[in-house]
């Protein structure tokens, strides 16, 4: 991999994580209590502009460009919150039955979620939905195959929505921390979300592909 190659998917790492950090502190500080749902117009209006940027910067120089990737980012991050929001309760009731498909014990399903009462992986088709609105408007923006990056948004997503909270829980769990258990399960959640968004950027690259 060149340094360009390793640099789009870095680039788009860091500030996809760096939006995740931000985004759990608020879901845990941004209100009078820790939110119960995690996926707040203040979590979409990060990922759309602080991920945007992470996309952008390392494939254009043009600010015309770059605003262009922000703005379709954030429209396509916000509505897809809200349009995971207005099917929450018929997306979450299917991410919890195929989660007891699985047979997993409700004490491990329990421990999905963060103290006090934030649901993730509960919601983790909630998440996979918006990461497919995210991946089409990221591509509208990049000028990139549609339907790979909608794929790569919802896959990416919904699946980082199991892993993060895991991971998230059993780190702060070791220093006893709320807030780190939250700053480590929305940091990996922008992470994947990034390096999903990122990896067909990078492959594209080595054909010579960027956006002027």
């Amino acid at each position: 991999m060149n340094k360009l190659f390793k640099s789009k998917i870095l680039t788009a790492i860091i500030f996809f994580g760096l939006g995740g950090v931000i985004w759990g502190g608020w879901d845990l500080y941004g209100g009078a209590s820790p939110a119960d749902y995690p996926l707040t117009i203040f979590g979409a209006i990060l990922l759309g502009v602080l991920g945007g940027l992470g996309l952008a910067l390392p494939v254009t120089r043009s600010a015309a460009k770059i605003s262009k990737i922000v703005g379709l980012g954030l429209v396509g991050s916000v509505l897809g919150f809200i349009a995971a929001w207005l099917g929450i309760y018929i997306l979450s009731i299917w991410s919890v039955q195929i989660l007891a498909l699985l047979s997993l014990p409700i004490s491990f399903i329990e421990f999905l979620e963060l103290d006090p009462s934030l649901g993730v992986a509960a919601y983790w088709l909630n998440f996979a939905f918006a990461g497919a609105f995210m991946g089409l408007f990221f591509a509208l923006g990049l000028k990139e195959k549609i339907l790979p990056m909608i794929l790569r948004g919802f896959v990416g997503f919904g699946l980082v929505a199991i892993i993060g909270p895991i991971l998230g829980n059993i780190i702060g769990n070791l220093v006893n921390s709320l807030f780190v258990s939250y700053i480590m399960t929305f940091l990996i959640i922008g992470v994947v979300l990034g390096l999903s968004l990122s990896l067909k950027l990078s492959k594209k690259e080595k054909k010579g592909s960027t956006v002027q």
